[in-house]
């Protein structure tokens, strides 16, 4: 898929967290799958894992083994004057 490309030059992680808006999830749904989001932003899994740790880390998912990854916690957009 070369060429291309539109406006998704934003990271990775921030793409993730739009989805979170996006899809509707609320705090205790499930997130979607590794695969499925390697398949929706066309990335590699090694991608989808660094930009879910980020999300991890900033307390918006949570993982739990063998049950895959919950929503935690829902953005805050950034108030703009």
């Amino acid at each position: 898929m070369a060429g291309g490309g539109g406006n998704e030059q934003r990271p990775l992680a921030e793409r993730l967290i739009d989805l979170i808006t996006e899809d509707s999830l609320a705090i205790g749904d499930a997130y979607p799958s590794e695969s499925k989001l390697c398949e929706r932003f066309q990335v590699s899994r090694t991608a989808v894992r660094r930009a879910l740790g980020q999300l991890e880390g900033s307390g918006l998912l949570e993982t739990t083994h063998g049950k895959g990854r919950k929503v935690r916690g829902l953005p805050t957009s950034p108030e703009q004057p």
